[in-house]
């Protein structure tokens, strides 16, 4: 079978329209000038294919240091965790005898390509992706990447953005056709809903990522998958069935963060606690996140409202991240809790929040492995989250924090949140803290990183 010709066929060719995956309802509606860039594309697809042999014909001899290529479209830190967790990674992987060179964009179109060194070992690379659109400027990006990583050989080209040269895929923002269905699946009522997926249909960029996705991982010869947590198991069983799960080895996600010694953390909760004016024992969950809606910050104020109408002990909930509040609010002061809900803003540092806080409350839509969950974890903070977070594989269920099934529950999101409280969840929490700092730290991701990219070169 010509794997040049099939990985082409499958990428642009003919499709069953019935597939909602496939080409054609990818495609459909996509404006004739995508034609062109997509032809160029194509060609990127139809080199890769031997560069990949040729990497691992050359990986079966013995390396000291790694050339790795990380590609990474965006690298701004500040729009949340995925490149914050890039750039840590890179760091640690360094400390393996890995040369990592990040492979990013650089959108003004009149710059060529920009080269630093970002940490000791890790360097970034911009390619210029110059274009009108954010259509153009990603397929000239995938191209610029496939063409940059072929000039240098690196020995592991591992894609966070869905790459044709990728040896190694880590999708750590889940893969494209369930982020698509699950980001709109808090919506309601359900016309709303149906309404707002057809709306996803003109977001061209998302749908061509998708579309180049889909190439790979139906191609005969796929790229390894880092899977981040066993919810991107299922969602390779579930959109790409026929993807060999052996290929795709569970590597939790990891963090970066010193918890602080006791001393330290006892201080942060009493200044903390003195901020929003609460009392030591008065229960306290904490929220964060940028993305209100997706992270389920409407059914936590519902739970926090329930509580309150059973006559419970009333909690109050501490809200982080850069989200326009303006709408919780109101929605907090419609279920009469306006007082109970405190907007804080975006902080630099939320260590203090973990130590003042009593529970994470992160009942997630759609998250492959959120970093707050595994850094509360690592802070000794009991956590509520959904099956929907990937993140809940470094959860005990009942012992060190509660997994419900879904955000919509809000007597079940309400009750976990009570029975966060009990004393034996922080006291095992507390008694298993060295190991759950271990299990989601950084270095340990990056050292099981690396040796998957070992067997990834030894791959005959």
């Amino acid at each position: 079978m010509d794997h040049q010709g099939s990985f082409a066929a499958r990428l642009f060719g003919p499709a069953d329209r019935s597939d909602p995956n496939g080409p054609v309802a990818v495609l459909a509606g996509v404006p004739r000038a995508f034609g062109a860039f997509a032809s160029c594309a194509l060609v990127c697809a139809e080199g890769a294919s031997q560069e990949q042999r040729d990497r691992r014909a050359s990986g079966a001899q013995e390396r000291r240091v790694m050339r790795v290529a990380i590609v990474q479209q965006r690298l701004e830190t500040q729009r949340g965790g995925a490149e914050t967790s890039t750039l840590e990674m890179a760091a640690r992987l360094a400390e393996f005898d890995a040369q990592v060179t990040i492979v990013a964009a650089d959108e003004s179109p009149t710059d060529g390509r920009r080269t630093w060194a970002c940490h000791s070992g890790v360097r970034v690379e911009r390619v210029a992706v110059g274009g009108s659109t954010k259509l153009r400027r990603t397929i000239a990006y995938v191209r610029s990447v496939d063409s940059y990583c072929r000039e240098q050989r690196f020995d592991i080209v591992h894609a966070i953005v869905p790459c044709f040269s990728a040896n190694v895929y880590q999708p750590r923002s889940g893969l494209y056709p369930e982020s698509l269905t699950q980001s709109t699946a808090m919506i309601s009522p359900a016309p709303l809903r149906v309404a707002r997926r057809w709306l996803r249909r003109f977001n061209y960029r998302q749908r061509f990522l998708m579309l180049v996705e889909r190439a790979m991982l139906s191609d005969a010869h796929p790229p390894w998958v880092a899977a981040v947590s066993r919810y991107i198991h299922e969602q390779l069983a579930r959109w790409f069935p026929a993807y060999p799960l052996e290929r795709a080895p569970l590597i939790l996600n990891g963090v970066e963060i010193d918890a602080g010694d006791v001393a330290q953390r006892a201080a942060w909760r009493r200044a903390v606690r003195a901020e929003l004016k609460i009392a030591d024992d008065a229960p306290l969950a904490l929220f964060v996140g940028h993305n209100f809606k997706l992270k389920g910050l409407g059914e936590l104020i519902d739970a926090i409202a329930a509580r309150r109408a059973a006559a419970q002990r009333a909690w109050t909930l501490a809200v982080v991240g850069r989200g326009d509040p303006r709408p919780w609010r109101a929605k907090a002061r419609r279920r009469g809790v306006t007082e109970a809900v405190r907007f804080l803003g975006a902080r630099d540092d939320v260590r203090p929040m973990y130590a003042a806080a009593d529970v994470l409350a992160h009942p997630t839509w759609f998250d492959p492995c959120s970093r707050v969950v595994l850094e509360a974890l690592a802070c000794g903070l009991p956590v509520v989250t959904t099956r929907f977070n990937g993140a809940a594989d470094a959860i005990d269920d009942g012992k060190t924090g509660f997994v419900i099934d879904s955000p919509a529950n809000i007597e079940a999101l309400a009750d976990a949140m009570r029975a966060a409280l009990a004393p034996d969840v922080r006291e095992t929490l507390a008694a298993k803290v060295e190991q759950i700092r271990e299990r989601v730290s950084m270095r340990r991701h990056a050292r099981e990183l690396r040796a998957l990219y070992e067997r990834v070169l030894a791959e005959p």
